[in-house]
């Protein structure tokens, strides 16, 4: 006969009352490290994550995740308000081929997204685009490189009805096999785009084009202090049709230069508007099309276009 002592008996009732083990917490502040980190680790900062993806699903929502050394840590879909930053200890991003997305927006209604310091490369082996939002409230880059993909680098494409916000500053979306940054909401949208110290070269479409024949709502985006070089079309475009979505773009303070069509140009006067203020527009094929000018652009250099000054308006 089987006897169970008095001790064993105790250790055994006291196990069945204990709770069982809580589920390991999601930090609000994950690492990264290419040198140490491994996705199997919580991300704390003793014990980094080794991957964008797999820092963000151990990310609480509107937490951040801070990279530690240089290296590539792999494409990730963003689905929360998060915050993902190198703060300058060297290059850190992520090797786009293969037709895919390096880095996907996919969030809630209110989420934020921001994103700094990250490298966004291309390496070419069968198309790639740099970075797409299709859903959420806002998305901020700063101090960012997007470059060599063989589709978009950037592009602002909610597929949601409701408010969309974008903002780039200080950035390079440059060698791209088609547009720089493609505004080209999806919905019913009120989409505000600010874009400030930019630099938008070699593209071989648009440097940046302002889309609003596919949406309803309205697109208002504004562009000071950047440059539009060497596009294969037009630097700065805007464009729509006359049942779609209102758009309007102003630049100020910005260069279009050796563009190989337009150097600004509204491309469907419907519904599309353009302003430009103390820019300098120069060795394009075409200065301009269909803008309005605020009367202090310095526009010459142009193969076709120059003797031609845009209809100027006043600042109210």
């Amino acid at each position: 006969m089987m006897r169970i002592t008095w001790c064993a008996f105790i250790a055994t009732l006291v196990g069945l009352c204990l709770p069982p083990l809580p589920a390991q917490a999601q930090l609000s502040r994950t690492f990264v490290s290419a040198a140490s980190g491994n996705d199997a680790n919580d991300c704390n900062l003793a014990t980094p994550c080794r991957t964008f993806q797999g820092a963000h699903d151990k990310t609480n929502d509107q937490g951040e995740i801070t990279v530690l050394d240089p290296g590539g840590y792999g494409a990730v879909t963003i689905t929360k308000s998060i915050s993902i930053v190198n703060d300058g200890v060297g290059e850190a991003g992520m090797l786009v081929s293969g037709g895919a997305t390096g880095i996907t927006i996919s969030a809630p209604a209110a989420a934020y997204v921001n994103l700094r310091g990250l490298t966004v490369q291309g390496i070419g082996f069968g198309g790639g685009t740099g970075l797409s939002f299709t859903s959420g409230f806002a998305l901020t880059i700063t101090n960012c490189v997007v470059r060599n993909h063989t589709n978009h680098g950037t592009v602002l494409g909610p597929t949601v009805d409701g408010p969309a916000n974008l903002s780039v500053a200080n950035t390079l979306v440059a060698d791209n096999g088609s547009i720089g940054i493609f505004v080209v909401p999806h919905a019913n949208v009120t989409a505000r785009i600010t874009i400030d110290g930019v630099k938008l070269l070699n593209n071989s479409s648009d440097g940046l084009a302002v889309d609003g024949q596919i949406a309803t709502g309205s697109i208002n985006a504004s562009v000071t202090d950047s440059v539009a070089a060497g596009n294969g079309n037009d630097g700065f475009s805007v464009f729509s049709s006359a049942t779609t979505a209102k758009s309007n773009l102003m630049v100020v303070r910005s260069v279009a230069a050796n563009n190989n069509l337009h150097g600004v140009a509204v491309e469907s006067t419907q519904n599309a508007t353009l302003w430009v203020g103390q820019s300098s527009i120069t060795g394009n094929a075409i200065a301009w099309q269909g803008i309005l000018s605020f009367g202090d652009n310095y526009i010459a250099g142009n193969a076709s276009g120059d003797a031609t000054l845009p209809p100027t308006i006043s600042r109210k």
